[in-house]
């Protein structure tokens, strides 16, 4: 991993008699000195726009053009003020670590329980940039199975310092063993693993225990319907789609008002149609739609639509069934889309719910691997 000389402080403190390790660093730098120059000259544009439309030399209808860049201009200033005055502290502990980022008090914070048996290293990605390029990722990681389980991802960043600095201030306190070699695939009964249960095989179902013990993730339920079958259901509402929607509108009518204003209607709605039917697809299925695995005796669907309309995929499941989460590969928004890859009978590997959100599947693969664990409705048989 390259060299690079990170710009962050370290403290050191006992908790209840347990150590901790505090790392905080900002991100003032090159980038931000960047967007405050491009910044500078953006508000130039943005209050010559605000002048003209005062003083009645700029019609208020061609000014709708103007607002996706006044929504940059609000967006950017953002994030030069989070760059400026905002940090980053992560907090290691024995069993896990806590990620802060915000300015003073106020802030998203995120924790990472570490599991029983698993290593703490730095790995590197390299990830196509939006002009063709490239660009190298550095990350802290924690593997469990370096063969097949997508590791867990604690902090990323462009700077190798930064993150040679969170690894040895994680290597400090944290107590794990050293991960196992990752077993084949396999498709077989519960009592076939009587006489040759590793411990690597327990320790894992422990932390799918603790894990099911906690509550499901933000937008899951979990329960069992009267004929035994057990469904995992996922809603989520975003409004980014809506975001996205009013900046069409207004680039659209910008567009239209000022270069051509004199275009029929009828063209006019099927070029507004085939630009905002994407964004307006996504807005529905956020708010109404939703995501559903259901695992029934020897077979499972999966499900994503809304109300009984939708997409339906089956695939072979029993009880047994060996489930990782692996990466697959696809990157969305910069970050890799973990999957859950599922056994059948006869060994071969199904991946399933690639689209569902990185941070619930792991609590969905502990669901597939202990679906005994699910909440029963009244009256309903067990699986």
């Amino acid at each position: 991993m390259g060299k690079s000389k990170p710009r962050a402080r370290v403290e050191r403190e006992m908790v209840d008699g347990e150590p901790v390790v505090r790392v905080v660093f900002g991100h003032f730098g090159a980038r931000c000195v960047f967007l405050m120059v491009w910044l500078a000259g953006w508000s130039l544009g943005c209050f010559k726009i605000v002048s003209e439309l005062s003083s009645g030399r700029l019609e208020p209808g061609k000014a709708l053009f103007a607002l996706p860049f006044f929504a940059a201009e609000i967006v950017v200033s953002c994030v030069v003020l989070l760059m400026i005055f905002g940090k980053t502290v992560m907090t290691f502990r024995r069993r896990g670590c806590t990620k802060f980022f915000g300015v003073g008090r106020f802030g998203r914070t995120k924790e990472f329980p570490f599991p029983e048996k698993g290593e703490i290293c730095t790995d590197e990605v390299v990830r196509r940039g939006s002009k063709g390029g490239s660009y190298t990722v550095y990350r802290l990681v924690v593997k469990t199975h370096p063969e097949s389980d997508a590791p867990l991802v604690v902090y990323d960043s462009i700077e190798s310092g930064i993150i040679n600095v969170l690894c040895e201030a994680a290597k400090e306190v944290a107590v794990l063993d050293v991960a196992p070699a990752a077993a084949p695939m396999t498709s077989r009964p519960a009592e076939h693993f009587a006489d040759d249960a590793a411990p690597e095989n327990q320790d894992a179902e422990q932390r799918d225990y603790e894990l099911l013990a906690g509550k499901p993730p933000k937008g899951m339920s979990v329960a069992r319907d009267l004929e035994g079958r057990v469904v995992i259901s996922l809603r989520r509402v975003s409004l980014r789609p809506l975001v996205v929607i009013v900046v069409l509108l207004a680039l659209l009518a910008g567009f239209i008002w000022h270069v051509i204003p004199d275009l029929p209607i009828p063209l006019m709605v099927i070029i507004g149609v085939a630009a905002l039917f994407p964004p307006s697809v996504q807005l529905v299925f956020s708010l109404f739609g939703r995501r559903v695995v259901t695992l029934d005796h020897g077979s499972g669907t999966t499900f994503a639509g809304i109300g009984p309309v939708g997409f339906r995929r089956r695939f072979s499941y029993v009880s047994y069934s060996d489930v990782r989460v692996v990466g697959s590969g696809v990157l969305v928004n910069g970050r890799q889309m973990d999957q859950l890859v599922v056994a059948g009978p006869d060994g071969t590997p199904q991946k399933i719910c690639m689209t569902w959100p990185n941070d619930v599947k792991p609590y969905l693969a502990a669901i597939l691997r202990h679906p005994g664990s699910a909440p029963a409705s009244v009256g309903a048989p067990a699986l």
